[in-house]
């Protein structure tokens, strides 16, 4: 029998036609710009969540709920209102994809990655119940945090404590930023997700997220409040780098909804035997599965760099055995 280490997902239902996975390619050698443009076209001005969480960052921050004077004191008002918004973007959101997927079973198990059930009657999970646990640690603590650091990033740019770049002084900037977040956080991303993984740190939280090796929608937020807290510091770049409100929105949502949406088990949304949205989180997956390997995303090719990706291949499986040994 072969080494089960090498075998990849080989009980999984469904594996990606697209293998071996590969970065963005934006910071690769050598450059490849018409694959970039590609790229970018692809995630950018196609239907998908990306261009989903845009959008509503967009309308959040220009008509739903714009930065304004009122935002320079922390106010109840509009802090109870902000947080009110996320827990209905999350249950709609979060719940709808769960909905379709594992209680209407809208698709059974077409393009779902791994169909084994989740979790019930595991003693490992709060109420012996993947999805309650799940569900407690989002909405107790994943939105609660997510919508502190967005309040602490109004209250700075409402009181002018840091650059703003809006669309009509730097349209440029205010364009390509959109593009920016998604590899800002996937750096981020990694660096405090392999500190997660030191011995310590993992036992004591990140230990929490690792109980889902199956993953579904829920799963996406199912974390420590330590680590609720370290993962949506990505805001805190707002002291560095000049953005307007509804680039904060964006890589908010990106985070708050995206990781739901890239933990939901299934490749995509499939009706009448099309796929209508894409949530792709295969690469992620891979390290639900495999824990020691993919710890960041393909939007910045850190663990390509440093031996840390999981390919999706029998090659890349070996590759990354013979990294760590």
């Amino acid at each position: 029998m072969s080494d089960p280490d090498r075998r990849v997902a080989d009980d999984w239902a469904l594996q990606p036609d697209y293998l071996p996975t590969r970065p963005a390619p934006y910071l690769v050698w050598p450059p490849q710009p018409v694959e970039a443009v590609k790229y970018t076209l692809k995630n950018h001005l196609s239907f998908n969540d990306r261009t989903l969480y845009i959008a509503l960052a967009v309308v959040v921050a220009f008509w739903l709920q714009p930065v304004d004077s009122g935002q320079t004191t922390l106010a109840a008002g509009w802090i109870v209102w902000l947080l009110a918004r996320n827990v209905v973007l999350a249950g709609v959101i979060i719940g709808g994809l769960h909905w379709w997927f594992y209680m209407r079973c809208g698709q059974g198990d077409e393009r779902r990655w791994d169909t084994r059930p989740l979790g019930r009657n595991k003693r490992r999970f709060a109420f012996d119940d993947q999805v309650k646990d799940n569900m407690a640690y989002t909405m107790l603590s994943g939105i609660p945090i997510a919508s502190a650091w967005e309040v602490w990033a109004r209250w700075m740019f409402a009181n002018e404590y840091v650059s703003t770049a809006d669309l009509g002084t730097n349209p440029v900037w205010f364009v390509l930023a959109f593009l920016a977040m998604p590899i800002w956080q996937s750096l981020h991303f990694y660096v405090i997700h392999r500190a997660m993984h030191h011995e310590s740190i993992y036992q004591a939280v990140h230990a929490v997220h690792h109980r889902n090796v199956n993953v579904g929608p829920w799963s996406g937020l199912s974390m420590h409040p330590v680590e609720h807290l370290v993962y949506f510091s990505t805001l805190a770049i707002v002291v560095v780098v000049p953005l307007h409100p509804a680039h904060v929105l964006f890589l908010l949502f990106w985070q708050m909804l995206g990781a739901p949406s890239s933990h939901s088990g299934y490749e995509g949304i499939v009706v009448n035997g099309k796929m209508v949205l894409s949530v792709d989180g295969y690469f992620h997956q891979m390290h639900h599965r495999y824990v020691r390997c993919n710890y960041g995303s393909a939007e910045f090719p850190l663990d390509y760099w440093l031996g840390t990706a999981h390919d999706g291949t029998d090659t890349g499986a070996a590759r990354l055995k013979a990294h760590h040994n």
